[in-house]
């Protein structure tokens, strides 16, 4: 099972890069009478470059201007580690092949110079390279590309290498990157490569990702009908769910005080499976109590019916029990978060708030305030923020709790938002010239936005009292907890321009109800946790597939879900704005 994220991918290229580094034989050669050459030259291809490097320097002296001698040299400290050596033999000779290029290259590979890397295999002919230094070649080329986010043109490199590569498990490897690559795409890219393109091996992989290796279960059809034996179709959703037919044990607390929660995940549950017409998957649903008191009993019973996979538990207390029970032999997703390396698909509130930080990131934010209540919840957010915005190179100027139950902030924002020191360098200064001048209060200016950890009511208590405050230019990002509803008209005035994120099933597109096969208008009451079952059935058929393609996205009631390294699923949200009283998408 593979899955890679974008730092473990470009650790594997580099990896891959150095293992072809110090595999097959060198360069040919031709005989020679020079007892040192010959010598030198068979343990370089044996691959002993310790031993080469005394016979090839001897070589080298005698024979100045022998392009295999000064090749096999340079390329047997290169492989030792030598750097400095490798740089001093570049300086003081005058040879200049396409192996004397490559490596070069991979010295600045290896000093994070990417770009120029790629520049100076842009001058290589690959005409005179063999097979060994091909590969080499190949594999800088997709590593540099993919690390300068060239994200085509890495895929478009190991497609190229993978000719060259005779191990099948090797093979296997470098599909998996071109997976990876191609998934990072964007759509328009594909569309303009799809046109430009000959290679029917290439452009196989180029539609394959343009159909998303078939993530919807249907688009892909007509794929692999068309490239029944391409490579690409080990990774298509169609050939790769884990069986028709399965039982799948659904753990909820449907006692006691989560009996409402467990109900809401329950019809979202049902209602995907009434709507799948493909895989006939049997739910059962077991009661896990109202803290947990019956979840072993639910645990092994789930068990002894054969199920396939279990879903839940949902509960904190169930989860706990979980963790300390021997581990079964069949998948199971938990539906909240855990210490365990179990898959688990939650609404959690960090997540959300990481998400916050990568969009204020990507947005050019880079000082932010952050505003919470001060309560458990608050503190979660606040500290799942913080670290992701760290993470991403963002800066905490301040960060700020607040009382929910207060009506007036003034005095705390007045002193976060620098008015306070504002006002008494005004009166220092009067003071100071002995004049009545007339001065005004400045928010201060090293910060580009604010970060509010917020739900509906202390959002409305905070956002028109930090316009009020003279904080109205301050951009405010926020979660999906701030939602309260498309038609709470004065809510949604209060929040104006309010940017935060919003799962699919909250901002009820027009194309969202044309693709679902049941009428979601008829879902009044908790329609999140409805959308949240809806979305855990998708991923019964989808697991393998996205544990394979792990970058791969299904398209969500609760956000687009993929699955991260950990084996967590992540939710990729929608962005909307308040707007004159009515909430408008951003996310495009």
């Amino acid at each position: 099972m593979v899955k890679l994220n974008k730092n473990i991918l470009l650790c594997l290229l580099f990896g891959l890069f150095l293992t072809a580094c110090g595999t097959g034989s060198g360069p040919n050669t031709k005989p020679s009478n020079n007892k040192a050459k010959t010598k030198g030259m068979e343990l370089y291809q044996q691959q002993q470059y310790f031993l080469a490097v005394d016979y090839l320097t001897e070589a080298h002296q005698q024979l100045v201007n022998d392009q295999d001698v000064y090749v096999a040299l340079l390329d047997s400290w290169f492989q030792l580690g030598e750097t400095v050596r490798v740089w001093q033999l570049l300086n003081e000779s005058t040879i200049s092949t396409a192996e004397t290029q490559l490596i070069e290259a991979e010295l600045q590979q290896q000093q994070n110079a990417c770009m120029g890397a790629i520049s100076k295999v842009s001058e290589i002919s690959t005409e005179s390279l063999d097979d060994v230094w091909l590969v080499r070649y190949w594999r800088l080329k997709s590593h540099c590309h993919y690390k300068n986010a060239a994200y085509l043109s890495s895929a478009m490199a190991l497609i190229q290498l993978n000719q060259w590569i005779d191990d099948p498990i090797e093979q296997q490897q470098n599909h998996d990157l071109i997976v990876q690559s191609l998934i990072m795409v964007d759509e328009s890219e594909l569309i303009l490569a799809i046109g430009d393109i000959e290679d029917e091996l290439t452009q196989g992989w180029i539609e394959a990702a343009y159909v998303k290796f078939g993530a919807d279960g249907v688009s892909g059809a007509g794929w692999l009908q068309q490239w029944p034996n391409h490579p690409a179709s080990f990774y298509f959703l169609d050939l790769n769910q884990i069986s028709l037919n399965q039982k799948v044990a659904v753990l909820l607390p449907f006692s006691g005080r989560f009996e409402q929660v467990a109900k809401a995940v329950q019809k979202g549950l049902l209602t995907a499976a009434l709507s799948d017409q493909n895989t006939g998957n049997e739910l059962m649903f077991f009661d896990t109590g109202s803290a947990g008191e019956n979840f072993a009993t639910a645990f092994y019973s789930a068990q002894e019916y054969q199920a396939d996979m279990i879903i839940g538990p949902l509960d904190k207390s169930s989860i706990e029990t979980l963790e300390i029970m021997p581990e079964p032999t069949i998948p199971v997703v938990l539906l909240n978060q855990s210490e365990s390396n179990y898959h688990q698909f939650t609404l959690s509130p960090e997540g959300e708030a990481e998400t916050v930080a990568a969009k204020m990131i990507a947005d050019g934010v880079s000082r932010v305030l952050i505003m919470a209540p001060n309560d458990t919840w608050g503190e979660r957010m606040t500290q799942a923020f913080a670290q992701k915005f760290v993470d991403l190179g963002g800066q905490i100027q301040n960060n700020s709790y607040f009382q929910p139950e207060q009506n007036d902030y003034s005095a705390q924002l007045r002193q976060i938002l620098g008015l306070v020191e504002s006002q008494l360098r005004a009166k220092n200064l009067q003071q100071f010239l002995k004049l009545n001048l007339h001065s005004e209060e400045v928010v201060r200016s090293d910060v580009d936005a604010i970060f509010l950890a917020a739900k509906p009511s202390f959002a409305r208590l905070m956002i028109p009292q930090l316009k009020f405050h003279r904080a109205a230019d301050i951009p405010v990002y926020s979660s999906s907890h701030v939602f309260d509803g498309l038609n709470n008209e004065q809510h949604n005035k209060d929040l104006e321009g309010v940017k935060f994120a919003i799962s699919p099933v909250e901002l009820q597109s027009s194309e969202l109800f044309e693709s679902l096969p049941f009428d979601l208008k008829k879902i009044k009451q908790d329609r999140k946790l409805f959308a949240f079952g809806y979305d855990a059935y998708q991923l019964i058929s989808r697991l393998v597939w996205m544990s394979r393609v792990n970058t791969g996205l299904v398209d969500g009631l609760t956000g687009k879900v993929s699955l991260d390294i950990n084996g967590h699923f992540r939710r990729e949200l929608l962005w909307a704005q308040y707007h004159n009283g009515s909430i408008r998408s951003i996310s495009h």
